[in-house]
């Protein structure tokens, strides 16, 4: 395939894609972007007085020996125990104009408040959301209509060993096909997330001839990279995106940045049959 027909991807970073400078902290996402990462990724939690923060685990242990559930702790009580917290308004005020975003949902229920937040800061077409919940994405569908929106999928099969997986991957994925096809109808979903060892060029052609692109997480082999992007997966998310950008450039597969995802996802697939 040459270049000119190759379909456009582009890289994301996972929580900001440096575990050395703190997941989802504003160190990390400056370090991407100066790095050149075309797109951040971060996890979005809701709080007990209604706040959106970036935080992937639903508890915050606490040096005592006590631990913060977020969903039902304070923003004051959470920022004491995470003292480099962002807020999603933060975030997105810093770096959202910088990079595009991928806010991944960790819970569901706080679609409203997800949509207010993102139109408050004005350009939603900057915005992928990515969840494993169908209903969030649907009520998303409705309240941010022009952010893109993907279902996270195949957790479970990525506990199957790899052995076990091998020998059973046909049907396994068919299953998945079907499975797939039945839930991003109901969430109203332009895109499917999912796990770099269920990605195959079957599976993907398939889904991008249903109407679906495939972005993919998370990925840090260069191998596996190249792989998926040959494949026809649109964006793979990674916690080395700088040394996969590199390793991707050299291997003449050429990431690009974008204003919007549009760019990025708005070719190569027909509109899903809702």
């Amino acid at each position: 395939m040459n270049t000119l027909s190759r379909p456009l991807f582009t890289v994301i970073a996972h929580r900001g894609g440096s575990a050395a400078r703190g997941e989802n902290s504003a160190d990390g996402f400056r370090a991407a972007i100066a790095a050149g990462v075309p797109a951040l990724e971060c996890d979005v939690r809701l709080t007990g007085d209604g706040a959106l923060v970036l935080l992937h685990d639903s508890v915050v242990p606490l040096p005592d020996g006590g631990r913060l559930v977020v969903r039902h702790a304070s923003l004051t009580a959470l920022r004491v125990a995470v003292p480099d917290l962002l807020t999603l308004e933060e975030f997105l005020d810093e770096f959202g104009h910088r990079a595009l975003v991928n806010l991944d949902l960790k819970g569901s229920g706080y679609e409203r408040q997800l949509a207010r937040v993102v139109e408050r800061w004005g350009h939603p077409e900057r915005v992928y959301i990515t969840s494993q919940h169908a209903a969030s994405l649907r009520r998303l569908a409705r309240l941010l209509p022009t952010a893109y929106r993907g279902l996270s999928h195949g957790h479970a099969f990525t506990r199957v060993p790899r052995r076990v997986a091998g020998r059973s991957a046909f049907p396994m994925r068919s299953l998945m096909a079907f499975q797939l096809a039945v839930t991003l109808r109901l969430a109203r979903a332009q895109l499917v997330a999912l796990h770099y060892r269920v990605v195959t060029p079957w599976l993907a052609r398939w889904l991008q001839v249903q109407g679906w692109l495939v972005t993919s997480w998370t990925v840090n082999d260069p191998r596996e990279a190249t792989r998926l992007v040959r494949a026809g997966v649109r964006a793979v998310t990674s916690d080395v995106p700088v040394q996969l950008l590199q390793a991707l450039t050299a291997r003449q597969h050429c990431p690009v940045s974008s204003w919007t995802w549009d760019a990025i996802f708005g070719q190569g697939a027909p509109a899903p049959s809702w």
